[in-house]
């Protein structure tokens, strides 16, 4: 369950804030991730140790707000569990498989991972897929650094509420001018990616953009694996909840015909007000 209503950390640095155990006292003594098995490298000028918050409590549910977050490990020692669940459905099974991070692709960006099939015993790729990771960012994090300070003096925040901001739209943006620009890659290729987001993202996307709300195409390049952070006492577990495929021309016709698109009326009569405003005439 989550604590009572409001907004606060949910993780810090891997563990809930309930979470006073000598495993999550260790953790964030030394500031590891435990997703990572590393020190945590996401830095703040607010604070002098690394920012810790893996993700938040917001509007009653739980957004990660650290990609890392998303590297929870799975059955294979080292490897993140999502990767293992796209790998399964992918491939439909785990055989002959390499993962690969942070693999360049040359005048678009960087892939997070490539996970590759290749032939057994053999140096050579049979087939490969890409994995992106979008979390959400915060607006107002002054305030999250205020919840994290309080959080280290012993004081149980799980009833505070902290007048952070969630930035989804700002998340969006960036992730849907990648999946654009490499989705055009991916489809000249005859290639697949999968997203990897939370599912109330992928509803603002729908009620945003006018995304189709479900459904899974083999033949579609993009493919969004949706997952849930559900929460507990003493650990959250990152839970697959489905796979919605799209192509770039979907989102495309999407957002051309977004039923959300601002009036062009509206807008001019917002523009003679300020002429009004700035003018000092009717």
């Amino acid at each position: 369950m989550t604590s009572s209503a409001g907004n606060r950390p949910a993780e810090i640095f891997g563990f809930p804030i309930r979470n006073r155990s000598t495993a999550a006292d260790n953790a964030r003594r030394t500031h590891q991730c435990p997703f990572r098995e590393q020190q945590c490298d996401k830095k703040s000028r607010l604070i002098e140790f690394p920012f810790g918050v893996c993700s938040v409590e917001y509007g009653g549910e739980v957004r990660a707000i650290c990609p890392r977050r998303f590297e929870e490990r799975g059955v294979t020692p080292g490897v993140p569990r999502v990767l293992e669940d796209i790998a399964l459905h992918y491939f439909g099974d785990i055989d002959n498989i390499v993962i690969f991070p942070e693999v360049r692709l040359p005048n678009v960006g960087h892939i997070d991972y490539v996970i590759v099939r290749h032939r057994p015993m053999q140096s050579e790729v049979e087939d490969f897929v890409t994995v992106e990771f979008q979390s959400d960012s915060t607006t107002d994090t002054g305030e999250l650094i205020r919840g994290i300070r309080d959080f280290f003096t012993g004081r149980d925040i799980s009833g505070e509420s902290y007048r952070f901001g969630s930035n989804t739209y700002d998340s969006i943006k960036r992730a849907m001018t990648q999946l654009m620009n490499k989705g055009i890659v991916y489809e000249a290729w005859n290639a697949k990616c999968y997203w990897v987001i939370q599912e109330y993202i992928y509803a603002n996307l729908v009620n945003r953009y006018g995304l189709k709300s479900d459904g899974f195409t083999r033949e579609h390049a993009s493919r969004f694996a949706l997952y849930n952070i559900v929460p507990s006492r003493d650990r959250m577990t990152l839970t697959p909840t489905r796979f919605v495929s799209t192509s770039v021309d979907e989102i495309y016709q999407a957002m051309r015909n977004n039923p959300a698109m601002p009036g062009k009326d509206a807008f001019v009569h917002s523009l003679n007000r300020k002429l009004r405003l700035t003018l000092r005439v009717q």
